[in-house]
């Protein structure tokens, strides 16, 4: 290779320049590296430049700078690892994470570059000339003029299925209506299965009219076609097709596929069936029965498929319990052996959705599952969720699984494995001890299995035993000693203290152990015991203070507690102090989102830290606790509308967005537009919920929006505060 693609690298200013991790001054190396003769350099070189000047998306001042080289090596055949370095332009060019001027800057660059880069298409290598499918295509619109026609010439000579899918991809992002009729004839039968791919996927990708052929193509794509592996526009393009079909037409499809095709293809219907009742609330009736008729498939992976999504689309689970009764009355070993096997997390959906329906056919397996350690900690959370009682089976089976369990991990060699049965571990403990706290008294029978926990609980074992209260009268000794026990954390021994209460009758029990933990050093934990229990806060004020007050340090968890101090006196009524601990929150950058919202809680006492919190409207994590914060503390109602407005666009409508809209009251009359659309259209709300469980939590959170919105049409927010800018 000569050295003529790198040829006047040092002329440009690189340490004027920056990446991700700073100075760009070692660009020109990192070049040199990633096209020297020596392969483990050249791939540290080519790492780091795909971590550098591209960093997970975003683009640097060095970037535009880079281009040019980049496009020179590139095209030069003598070069090695030439994909790698068409791969990065391409990154480049798709990206638009950047400040503007930089996405200018990239943009002119990559336009002077065109011509350089069109013969890639024409390569011998056919991974360059895909790669350059999607460089070319995610250049400019401007480039089109002088792209287009090479895209068009190469579609005939070209014999690779990802470069071919990759030609229309590339035609259909950089000129869509010019290149309409086009991809609409690639649909048409007789052309390869790689070229109707790329068609349609062009078409869905920026979205032109579906052509009346469309469906019937995909269909017969899904079913016969080949798929396109590794391809660089999509990892899945068939999936991403399907996602933009409109409701009638998507159904037919889903229903079509998943009648005639694979396995595998019934399951991608599936899938894709969910993910469109994600999105869509209309979709959940419609695609119900295609869910439940899941269920009953002959393939594992689409039975596991569809148990998954009806366990988050009640609409379809009606109709899917039958055969999910099947599934779990006799559940195959795997079950019992492989927590992590696909029989097992069907049986565990299963149990789910049977326990959610009130289907009483969960209870058998169950308490069979459950003494061998095979349903997971969920379940039990769940029970709990939907009131489910005590019953001697029942809590047979809770005692069973108990006594199984060691009430310590042992110590063993560190590992992912190891982590992953202590977490099981610790949560399995935590949901069986929560369960029977739930059932309070009528656990009482589980004593001897809830005592030997006492000592080493970090679950719900103490908090148990306080909820069967008298009967618990066994434990009185054990919960003695720990509550006496001075190796023990002061939170332990105060939860004891509250059992021993709660089992004797005697909060003089509380109260003396209150007074040890104050004096102890742990004024928080010992005040929030005081408080559930009624207990004056009088004699812990001091420790309080001090703590609220502490020189902040370097460990940013005694900012926590510092905090959390602070609340405590602001319940006494006390404001000096949780405003210096608010201040130095907020001076430190630690916990500013809970001291924003103990400004609020402070009110006007605290408009001396205006100015702090209004700096953190631009926060992308706490401007909503620093908006509510300044309503509470000057009026200002402006700042909390247009961070809810901001809320209601990536979080939806959860317990933040309705305690603002109750303090804004008649001042949050500009977001109902926005909040009737999220509640009463078809889209879901916005956010971030688990796999398997967003359209649950959209129900959830339209329910609670319809509330607030009834409340609003009732007149009962009230005036809320004056506005003011």
């Amino acid at each position: 290779m000569t050295a003529a693609p790198l040829d006047g690298v040092h002329d440009v200013d690189w340490a004027s320049l920056d990446h991700a991790y700073g100075s760009a001054e070692d660009v020109p190396q990192a070049l040199r590296d990633a096209v020297g003769p020596a392969p483990e350099p050249a791939a540290a070189a080519m790492e780091h430049l795909f971590s550098s000047v591209y960093h997970q998306g975003t683009l640097y001042s060095a970037t535009p700078w880079t281009v040019p080289f980049l496009a020179r090596l590139a095209a030069d055949p003598a070069t090695p690892r030439r994909v790698s370095l068409v791969s990065l332009l391409g990154a480049i060019a798709a990206t638009g994470d950047a400040a503007a001027q930089v996405l200018a800057d990239v943009g002119a660059a990559l336009l002077r570059e065109t011509r350089r880069l069109l013969p890639l298409l024409d390569d011998r290598d056919a991974g360059i000339r895909h790669a350059a499918t999607y460089l070319l295509g995610n250049l400019p619109r401007e480039a089109a003029a002088e792209v287009v026609p090479a895209l068009r010439a190469r579609r005939g000579r070209e014999r690779s299925p990802r470069a071919l899918a990759g030609l229309l991809a590339a035609a259909g992002r950089l000129d869509p209506s010019g290149s309409a009729a086009w991809l609409e004839a690639e649909l048409a039968p007789a052309r390869p299965s790689a070229a109707r791919t790329g068609a349609l996927w062009a078409i869905a990708d920026v979205a032109l009219p579906w052509p009346d052929t469309a469906t019937e193509t995909l269909v017969d794509c899904l079913l016969h076609g080949r798929r396109l592996e590794n391809w660089i526009w999509s990892a899945d393009p068939f999936m991403d097709v399907i996602s933009r079909i409109d409701g009638a037409s998507f159904a037919t499809l889903c229903h079509t596929l998943f009648r005639q095709g694979t396995g595998e293809t019934a399951r991608a219907a599936i899938e894709a069936a969910y993910r469109r009742c994600v999105r869509s609330r209309s979709a959940r009736q419609e695609l119900a029965p295609l869910l439940a008729a899941g269920v009953g498939h002959a393939e594992l992976a689409v039975r596991l498929a569809a148990a998954t999504a009806v366990r988050d689309v009640p609409a379809a689970a009606p109709a899917a319990a039958e055969a999910l009764a099947g599934h779990v009355a006799s559940p195959p070993p795997a079950v019992a052996e492989d927590p992590n096997s696909d029989e097992a997390r069907l049986f565990d959906a299963g149990l789910e959705i049977l326990i959610m329906l009130g289907d009483p056919r969960w209870r058998e397996p169950f308490m069979t599952a459950l003494p061998v350690g095979a349903v997971i900690p969920g379940i039990l959370g769940l029970l709990i969720d939907t009131g489910v009682t005590c019953e001697p089976g029942l809590l047979a089976a809770v005692r069973r699984r108990l006594a199984a369990l060691p009430p310590e991990w042992p110590a063993r060699p560190g590992g992912y494995d190891e982590l992953l049965g202590r977490t099981h571990w610790h949560n399995e403990l935590n949901g069986l001890t929560r369960l029977l706290h739930h059932w309070g008294p009528d656990a009482a029978d589980a004593l001897p299995e809830l005592v030997p926990l006492i000592p080493h609980d970090r679950w719900w074992a103490v908090r148990a035993l306080a909820a069967i209260g008298p009967a618990a009268s066994a434990a009185a000794p054990a919960l003695t000693r720990v509550r006496d026990d001075p190796e023990a954390s002061w939170p332990h021994r105060l939860r004891c203290a509250e059992a021993l209460a709660a089992v004797t009758g005697d909060v003089a029990q509380v109260s003396a152990c209150v007074a040890e933990a104050a004096a102890g050093g742990e004024p928080v934990p010992a005040a929030h015991t005081a408080l559930r229990h009624g207990l004056p806060l009088d004699g812990l004020l001091p420790a309080l203070r001090d703590l609220a007050t502490a020189a902040p340090g370097d460990d940013p968890s005694v900012m926590r507690v510092r905090i959390e101090a602070a609340r405590l006196l602001l319940r006494a009524g006390e404001t000096r102090a949780p405003l210096s601990a608010v201040t130095d929150a907020l001076d430190s950058g630690r916990h500013t989102a809970d001291a924003a919202e103990l400004a609020g809680l402070i009110g006007p006492a605290a408009a001396d830290l205006v100015p702090k919190l209004r700096g953190l409207l631009d926060d992308r994590h706490d401007f909503t606790a620093a908006a509510l914060a300044l309503l509470r503390v000057t009026g200002e109602t402006a700042p909390l509308v247009a961070a809810a407005r901001r809320h209601l666009r990536t979080a939806g409508a959860g317990t933040w967005l309705v305690e603002a809209l109750r303090e804004l009251g008649a001042n949050a009359a500009p977001l109902l537009p926005e909040l009737r659309e999220l509640a009463y259209g078809d889209a879901a709300l916005p956010g971030s919920a688990t796999y398997g469980r967003q359209a649950r939590q959209d129900d959830e959170e339209r329910r609670r929006l319809l509330t607030v919105l009834a409340a609003w049409d009732a007149g009962r927010w009230g005036r809320g505060r004056p506005c003011r800018s």
